[in-house]
């Protein structure tokens, strides 16, 4: 089995500003991105785990990606050690997805009990950590992902995560 993995954003951008006889513009196109290999070094990674989920109105998950819990796409148990790229889509359109949070083996991202960052309505969140070590996730693998409870609606999200086992 082998991983390739590009990871890319690209920002194609115009603002302009009207003038009496002109036009100033500003073009601004910037492209960024990560292309990590198979293995399990600097900008490599070896183990993937995407998923469509569904939390109801208020409620919330935890998700550990080292302990064998969640699978890949083939069935194979995701026990990630190093994570290298995490994404995180909120698909609703009425509510917040809370990413984070208070939790005892909380990911290192999200360590302390505030650490909570609120993907709005078509919110998206993309970290990368291409480095040899990535961000070490061995002892603290756990992610709390939770609906908002605004508006009485479930809300779906989409989540990938790419590291080393």
């Amino acid at each position: 089995m082998g991983l390739k993995s590009i990871i890319s954003l690209t920002l194609d951008l115009m603002h302009t500003k009207s003038l009496d006889l002109n036009t100033l513009q500003d073009k601004l196109n910037l492209s960024r991105g990560v292309t990590l290999e198979n293995g399990t070094g600097a900008n490599q990674a070896d183990t993937l785990f995407h998923d469509t989920r569904t939390l109801a109105d208020g409620a919330d998950e935890t998700l550990d990606f080292h302990d064998g819990t969640l699978s890949d796409a083939f069935g194979t148990p995701v026990t990630i050690d190093e994570l290298k790229a995490i994404y995180i889509k909120n698909n609703s359109a009425a509510a917040g997805l809370l990413v984070g949070g208070a939790l005892a083996n909380a990911m290192g991202l999200f360590a302390d009990a505030s650490d909570i960052l609120k993907l709005p309505p078509g919110g998206e969140f993309l970290l990368t950590a291409p480095g040899a070590a990535g961000i070490d996730i061995t002892t603290n693998a756990d992610l709390l992902i939770a609906h908002d409870g605004t508006g009485d609606d479930a809300l779906t999200y989409d989540i990938v995560v790419i590291g080393v086992d």
